[in-house]
C-alpha cells in the first residue's frame, strides 16, 4: 500500500498530453483497467503466492508427506504467500509507473517516495515475521535465504511479463491505420 501511494506524485509519463482526453461519460475505473488489474496482474499475483506455498511445502517432503495444516510449517507456508503477495506489489508498483512506456526507458529509481514506500513495506513484512509478538499476533514464521530468494523472484517476474504486456501494446499501437511513416512515437520514429 505504502508504494502505491508513491505513484500519486509520479511524473506524467511521456506523451501524455498528445493523447485526446476521456470522455466525460467514460469512467475512471474502466473494463480494461480492471481486466488488467484482476485478469493480468491479478492472475501472476495469485500464482505467485500460491506458488511460495506450495514450494516451502515442497521443501518439507510434499507431495510424499502431507501437506501441512497446523504448526510451524503451516506458519511458515503462509508466511511465503504473504511475502509473495508483497513482492509481486513491488513488481506492479513499478509496472504501473506507466503505462505503455517502458519502465527501463523511464528508469526505476526517479520517484524517491515510491522506494521509500518499498522499503517501509518490506521492514514491515520483515517485522511481522521476526518479532515475536507480531509473529504470534499473524501467525508467521521464520522463513531461510532459500525461501526469501524464491520470494525475490517474484518483483522482476511481475515486472518482466507488464513489460512483455506493454511491448505487445506498443507493438499493435504501430500498427493501427492512420499511423504515418515518420511519427514520433514511443518506441522512437516509424
Amino acid at each position: 500500500m505504502l508504494p502505491a501511494m508513491g505513484l500519486g506524485v509520479e511524473p506524467p509519463e511521456e506523451g501524455v498530453m498528445d493523447k485526446p482526453t476521456r470522455k466525460l461519460e467514460e469512467r475512471l475505473l474502466s473494463r480494461s483497467l480492471l481486466l488488467k488489474a484482476f485478469g493480468f496482474y491479478g492472475i501472476i499475483e495469485a500464482f505467485a503466492a500460491m506458488a511460495a506455498f506450495y514450494f516451502m511445502n515442497w521443501q518439507h517432503g510434499w507431495p510424499g508427506l502431507p501437506m501441512a495444516q497446523e504448526g510451524t510449517l503451516y506458519a511458515m507456508a503462509t508466511t511465503m504467500t504473504f511475502g509473495a503477495i508483497v513482492f509481486s506489489q513491488i513488481g506492479m508498483v513499478f509496472a504501473a509507473r506507466t503505462q505503455r512506456q517502458s519502465i527501463f526507458r523511464k528508469g526505476l529509481g526517479g520517484n524517491p517516495l515510491i522506494l521509500y514506500g518499498i522499503l517501509a513495506e518490506v521492514l514491515i513484512l520483515l517485522a511481522l515475521i521476526y518479532i515475536p509478538v507480531l509473529s504470534n499476533i499473524f501467525n508467521t514464521a521464520a522463513i531461510g535465504l532459500t525461501d526469501w530468494l524464491f520470494l525475490a523472484i517474484w518483483a522482476p517476474f511481475l515486472l518482466l511479463m507488464d513489460e512483455g504486456r506493454k511491448w505487445i501494446m506498443r507493438l499493435v499501437d504501430r500498427r493501427k491505420p492512420g499511423r504515418r511513416l515518420g511519427e514520433v512515437t514511443e518506441g522512437g520514429i516509424r
